[in-house]
């Protein structure tokens, strides 16, 4: 993809917040999500609470599909990305990206089904509804019933519907038996008397949303990187701040246009899988780094460090305390 064509997709699907709580000179630090999503939250309780702006560190959120990413960072389009999971895989791949800070450790779907269906094994022989085979909603799906001792490729009938939306539909109208949603979509379904079955928080260790760079920035702009990341950490500790739950509450109640009560279910979810100092375990990279490895058949020996580096972040860390 040339520059050109980056330039004219970003400029077609600019979407975000620009903190500009006071003019600057300094150029903006621009993130490519693939969507808003309460995944990467601390970035944007950082960005409404004037983190970047303490550290002189305008920051653009864009929203852009995840293939178009490896290309818009190697271009200089985009600083960072928090579609880590494209990035690892890019890292595989030969690229020199490197994931520099984790905001949720877990993943925030739920195992939605009709109201009679009361155990994940009473979905054997029914037909479960994914975004499309190959997406995180496929793979956390397999990965559910597999744990719970279902073959995923005999004992149910995944088929690829489509988006949320459409899955939530289809599971109104009793065309599926169970699907993976979102928060969001959770109490959509609840309140149509659907059941939610399995948090797939409590289920699977997969972490989930960070943000990564360029090998480039983290050695030649590491300055500008660390003001970056600490804005982030401080975003990170307000977020899941007990005496700031309120605040916090209604920050993505409005940035995500959620009525409350589906802000508070949204923001427990968030809870449990939020990283409480924007590192990931050794478990995590390691899960994260075995999917990626899966997905894009790589077999030889991978170092941690090749794909992760947390050091700034953890200097950050104590620094703040």
């Amino acid at each position: 993809m040339t520059p050109a064509h980056v330039r004219k997709a970003i400029g077609l699907c600019l979407f975000v917040c620009a903190a500009w709580a006071a003019p600057s000179s300094a150029a903006p630090w621009r993130t490519g999500v693939p969507s808003p999503s309460a995944s990467y939250f601390p970035a944007i309780v950082a960005l409404k609470m004037g983190f970047f702006a303490d550290e002189g560190v305008p920051a653009e959120y864009i929203t852009m599909k995840p293939s178009i990413m490896p290309a818009a960072m190697l271009n200089g389009e985009i600083q960072g990305t928090t579609a880590t999971g494209t990035a690892a895989s890019a890292n595989l791949k030969g690229l020199p990206f490197k994931i520099v800070i984790f905001f949720s450790t877990k993943l925030m779907d739920s195992l939605v089904t009709k109201p009679q269906i009361k155990s994940v094994a009473e979905l054997r022989g029914k037909i479960v509804g994914v975004d499309t085979f190959g997406a995180s909603t496929d793979v956390i799906t397999r990965l559910v019933f597999q744990k719970y001792g279902l073959d995923p490729a005999r004992d149910v009938k995944i088929l690829a519907t489509g988006d949320e939306s459409i899955r939530l539909e289809q599971l109104k109208l009793g065309q599926i038996d169970a699907a993976m949603l979102g928060p969001q979509g959770v109490v959509a379904a609840k309140r149509a008397g659907l059941r939610s079955l399995v948090d797939v928080a409590d289920e699977i260790e997969l972490p989930f949303v960070g943000m990564a760079t360029t090998t480039r920035i983290i050695e030649q702009q590491r300055g500008e990187l660390k003001k970056v990341l600490r804005a982030n950490v401080r975003g990170i500790r307000y977020s899941i701040d007990p005496k700031r739950r309120d605040s916090v509450v209604t920050i993505m109640k409005n940035w995500l246009k959620l009525d409350q009560e589906t802000a508070e279910y949204t923001y427990g979810i968030y809870l449990k899988g939020a990283s409480k100092d924007g590192t990931l375990s050794r478990a995590g990279m390691e899960a994260l780094l075995a999917e990626r490895k899966r997905q894009t058949k790589v077999t030889e020996e991978v170092p941690l460090d090749r794909v992760f580096d947390f050091s700034l972040v953890e200097e950050i860390n104590r620094e703040l305390k």
